[in-house]
């Protein structure tokens, strides 16, 4: 989010984002105000932030500043920790009258504006969170300073919890520094932030701001028009309320053999279990929401999410277990801000075809399509403060003022011709140029819902191991078809994206019995192996389940690396929830070193040492002589995929690094001359010193220039094929004897912290040797659809520090 801004003048994002409304319009009668309304503020640089704060809402609110408005204190007390687990107390918001609080916490669910105070300075250091530049196109740029990063970090989580309890296309922050203020808005690609102006000097411009706020609709402040809040009372909102509540003819989602058939319509305990938790937080809102189905739209009711992926720019994907309005069904609804380019195609889209195709083990697509026109607007302004230079010009980038670093896995947009609005066409035959800024430090997004008949468990639910091997398996045959009828490669293979699906199925004997299969999920980054040229500026992917070759170098997806992902998949499954003979510390660190570590080199981040020499060695070694072991038939499985993929880089690496003829022949071979140490320089002997006697040497067979065995050629074909890895699986879960008692739990101990390698003795464990840079397991972005899990690990590790000074928003 950092890198993620734009500066702009206060008086022109004033006329942009809160118009007057015009003379026709049914707007509040005007007050007359004549006296400064802040003249208690004039020495505000010299209060304390309390003080400032009570004497700012006094003002606004005595000489009713914006009419039908309420601004409310909120800093003293926290919401419940079911609406905000990290329990912010943000100092103020604007309310609507009718749902203004009194107790001081924050209602984030009812919050329209947000605002934050600051002292201008504290202990003599100056508190803004931003700079203004004179003489700049952004003319705002982020401070460098830690403390002033720290506050600016404030206001983005303040921001990021709006946008997850509300349904939002945008968030307003009014940002108060003593007597200076400025407005922010935020959106899933970045923040727009004005100059700072004195609200005391300026107090005219200022008070008509605030009218004009307060005269805005809903949509203007950021809200979403398709999703209408529910309150207590409203029809749907029972309707909720009643379908929470259990019923005896819900059945047990557990893998076994039922006495008897369950009736014709039921549902799996787990889904309401869900339902029910979604609403049973009374300060967390219900919406009905609308969902496109072609020409129609069809409507659900929803919660609190099941899933929210953390921080504020990229797709901020949210999951719900959602209410079917007219049916009364459960389904999985995802909500998020999909990348929005030329190329890029939707994930309904996707599931469409894949259905037509009849593609095993995917979702069930209900409905889907983008919500009006709901872009991010950021990157748009972006561009227009940063043109295109024209070919008379005599550049191709923007001024170095305003370039930008390269940017992490979050947003970006830009203005739409009219026709686009409507959907995401592919170019012209011929088009030669990017479909996108490849100098724009900001992604496109685009407001986009879908909902599938599945509503799937987590794989970490898997029961034993045979059942884990089980469910990767039904994955991998669903990512097999794709691409044999489709050519199609899934790009984002994940242990968010492989997931259980309870189904009930007829015994021979016709009996019923509850059997786990697996769901592949998220299509969304799906792409045909035919289309060669890049659809968006960053490499997608989860980093975590990347293959070592996408993490070491530049080039295109192949099964191979889709294979490799499913294999870590099952890894990473297996050794944090199965039991095995090491510490549950030690499984703690060993995950973080072989998923969440990585290097830097040749500019850019790279796969971590421990992966990397797991691949290249062959051996799931936690440290020197330690290795991975679970005494059971999850070690001939893991052994097994581990040696293919450990051939196919071998056979790989001596592919890329063998020269090919061509280019041999152009290189000159070595000639003896006089310059030739072997034929002017004699070996040296010592004299007057004891040395051992030549002895006769065996040839010297040279195993680069013999290459790879028949045996690693062999092996490195199997882990391109779909077949022998499902061979693979299915041999395993049916001939391998395997225990029904072998999963322990969460290996990860509560306390553990991926900064923070120790036991209560403070001495650390078992620890691999590798790169120092950590990827912190926390989440940034991106979706888990149809799961009910906990949030996954972000999709790419942090950007890449500043080389230098920068009066770019890159550089925030």
């Amino acid at each position: 989010m950092t890198d993620k801004g734009v500066g702009e003048d206060v008086v022109w994002f004033a006329d942009y984002h809160f118009p007057p409304p015009p003379p026709s319009s049914t707007s509040s009668s005007r007050k007359t105000i004549k006296k400064n309304p802040f003249k208690h503020l004039k020495g505000a640089d010299l209060l304390g932030e309390r003080d400032l704060t009570r004497r700012f809402i006094h003002a606004v609110n005595e000489h009713r500043l914006a009419p039908g408005l309420k601004m409310s204190y909120c800093g003293d007390r926290p919401d419940p920790s079911a609406c905000d687990e990290d329990g912010q107390k943000p100092d103020a918001a604007f309310y609507r009258m009718a749902v203004a609080p009194s107790d001081d916490k924050p209602h984030w669910g009812d919050q329209l504006i947000a605002c934050e105070f600051k002292v201008a300075k504290s202990s003599g250091a100056i508190q803004d969170p931003f700079e203004d530049v004179p003489n700049t196109v952004d003319g705002v740029v982020p401070s460098a300073s830690e403390h002033r990063k720290k506050n600016r970090g404030q206001i983005i989580t303040y921001a990021e919890l709006l946008f997850a309890v509300q349904q939002r296309i945008a968030v307003f922050t009014l940002l108060v520094l003593g007597r200076q203020c400025r407005f922010i808005r935020w959106d899933r690609s970045g923040l727009v932030v004005t100059r700072s102006f004195d609200y005391y000097k300026k107090w005219k411009f200022f008070v008509d701001v605030l009218w004009r706020i307060s005269q805005s609709s809903d949509k203007q402040l950021g809200l979403d028009p398709t999703a209408h809040r529910l309150f207590p009372g409203d029809p749907d909102y029972l309707l909720m309320t009643t379908a929470a509540k259990s019923v005896t003819s819900d059945v047990d989602h557990r893998e076994r053999v039922l006495d008897e058939a369950p009736k014709d319509s039921f549902v799996f305990s787990y889904v309401r279990k869900a339902f029910q938790k979604s609403v049973e937080d009374d300060r967390w809102p219900r919406y009905r929401v609308e969902v496109p189905d072609g020409k129609q739209t069809r409507m659900y009711l929803i919660g609190k999410p099941s899933f929210r992926a953390k921080g504020l720019a990229g797709r901020g994907t949210r999951g719900y277990v959602a209410l079917e309005c007219g049916t009364g069904r459960f389904v999985w609804l995802k909500d998020a801000w999909r990348a929005h380019y030329l190329l890029v195609d939707r994930e309904g889209d996707i599931l469409e075809r894949l259905m037509k195709a009849n593609v095993p083990n995917i979702p069930t697509l209900i409905c889907h399509g983008d919500i009006e026109d709901q872009v991010t607007y950021t990157p748009q302004r972006w561009e227009e403060k940063n043109p295109v230079p024209s070919v008379h010009s005599g550049t191709g980038t923007p001024s170095s003022s305003n370039v930008a670093g390269s940017s992490s896995s979050t947003s970006q947009k830009r203005k739409l011709d009219s026709d686009e609005c409507e959907g995401d066409v592919p170019p012209p035959k011929g088009l030669s140029r990017l479909p996108f800024r490849s100098d724009s430090p900001l992604r496109r997004h685009k407001h986009y819902r879908l909902v599938v008949e599945e509503v799937a468990l987590a794989l970490s639910e898997f029961q034993y191991g045979r059942q884990l091997v089980t469910v990767v398996k039904d994955c991998v045959i669903a990512h097999y078809n794709a691409y044999q009828k489709l050519l199609l490669l899934h790009r984002d293979i994940s242990g968010g994206n492989v997931l259980i699906y309870p189904r009930l199925v007829e015994t021979s004997d016709g009996r019923f019995k509850v059997e786990y299969t697996g769901i592949l999920a998220d299509w969304e980054m799906a792409k045909e192996t035919t289309v060669l040229d890049p659809r968006q500026p960053e490499r997608t992917g989860t980093w975590q389940y990347m293959s070592v070759a996408l993490l070491s170098g530049d080039k295109a997806v192949e099964v191979c690396d889709e294979l490799e992902s499913f294999f870590y998949v099952l890894l990473y499954n297996a050794t944090r929830y199965l039991l095995s003979r090491l510490p549950d510390i030690t499984i703690a660190n060993y995950l973080d070193e072989f998923f969440d570590q990585y290097g830097w080199g040749d500019g850019r981040y790279v796969c971590g040492d421990k992966k990397k020499i797991t691949i290249a060695t062959g051996e799931l070694e936690v440290a020197h002589t330690v290795r991975l072991k679970f005494n059971s038939s999850m070690d001939d499985v893991l052994a097994d995929l581990l040696s293919w993929f450990k051939a196919h880089y071998v056979v790989s690496r001596y592919e890329n690094d063998k020269m090919p003829e061509v280019s041999r022949s152009a290189v000159a071979t070595p000639q003896s001359s006089a310059g030739d140490l072997k034929s002017a320089t004699p070996a040296r002997r010592l004299t007057g010193a004891s040395v051992p006697p030549r002895v006769a040497l065996p040839g010297k067979g040279s195993t680069q220039r013999e290459g790879p065995s028949k045996e690693d050629r062999e092996k490195a074909n199997l882990a391109s094929s779909h077949a022998a890895v499902v061979t693979l699986l299915e041999d395993a879960e049916r001939t391998l004897v395997w225990s029904t008692g072998d999963k322990a739990g969460d290996r990860i101990p509560k306390t553990w912290r991926p900064d923070k390698k120790y036991d209560h003795e403070c001495s650390t464990h078992i620890s691999a040797v590798g790169t120092s840079n950590k990827k912190r397991r926390t989440n940034t972005g991106e979706s888990l659809p149809l799961s009910l899990a906990q949030q996954r690990p972000p999709k790419t590790p942090p950007p890449p520090p500043p080389t230098g000074p920068s009066t770019a928003f890159a550089r925030m």
